[in-house]
């Protein structure tokens, strides 16, 4: 038909169908392809589907990186990997990349988020209303103050950017921006705690696991076990 990218969005199913999706997806040398993981996802199915008849998010990502290793040491193509399912904080996504690097290039090459981040743009705006009522709880109007500009902490980047035009920009995408930026933030400190500076260096190695059951379904080694042969190698040779 002409298209130059092709994209493909599923859901969390039985680990059979996701092995066929992605050999139809490789075959096909579709683009990319988003795996929707429970609980939570991209909010497109209803809320019990989403929350209690699917695959929970790293359950579904570990079988996905599986089959993404099996189809690389055979030859095949590899499509990126979009990772979705209750996404809200850095550490998550960070995560989601690092888990999914075996070889100096990671699967997941990025996260869809829907629930997170349109809370962030109706809380925004729910709170501004309330403001304009002066209906502000006390405790909030402590911590944040009334207005926009003491309300976002991204505001006077806004202000600098925009000038006068910030006034034009809905509080929402206020504070969608500022969601993001603290995103934005929180990974470039966790980057910068495991000395790799870019997203796409961090690897498996910057995970541990802290229960049997998480090893069990990642293959991350538990940290009593992380870099052993490293310690020894340190203190005696």
């Amino acid at each position: 038909m002409g298209a130059k990218e092709a994209f493909l969005k599923t859901g969390s199913y039985r680990p059979a169908v996701v092995a066929f999706t992605m050999k139809a997806a490789s075959e096909a040398k579709v683009d990319a392809v988003t795996f929707d993981g429970a609980d939570r996802g991209t909010e497109t199915s209803p809320v019990p589907m989403m929350m209690e008849c699917g695959t929970p998010t790293v359950y579904l990502e570990a079988q996905v990186l599986s089959c993404c290793e099996l189809l690389r040491k055979r030859g095949k193509y590899v499509p990126d990997i979009v990772m979705a399912g209750g996404f809200v904080n850095e550490t998550q996504l960070f995560k989601a990349a690092a888990m999914s690097n075996f070889a100096g290039k990671p699967y997941v090459k990025a996260i869809a988020q829907a629930r997170a981040p349109l809370t962030a743009v109706f809380k925004a705006k729910y709170f501004t209303n309330l403001a304009s009522e002066g209906k502000l709880p006390p405790s909030f109007k402590e911590l944040y103050g009334e207005k926009p500009e003491t309300m976002f902490i991204t505001y006077h980047d806004l202000e600098q950017m925009f000038g006068e035009k910030v006034k034009e920009i809905p509080v929402g995408a206020i504070g969608l921006y500022t969601y993001w930026d603290r995103i934005r933030v929180g990974l470039q400190q966790l980057i910068a705690g495991v000395r790799k500076w870019r997203l796409d260096l961090i690897d498996r190695r910057d995970l541990a696991s802290l229960t049997e059951r998480a090893y069990k379904v990642t293959g991350i080694p538990l940290l009593e076990d992380v870099e052993k042969e490293l310690i020894e190698h340190i203190l005696l040779d």
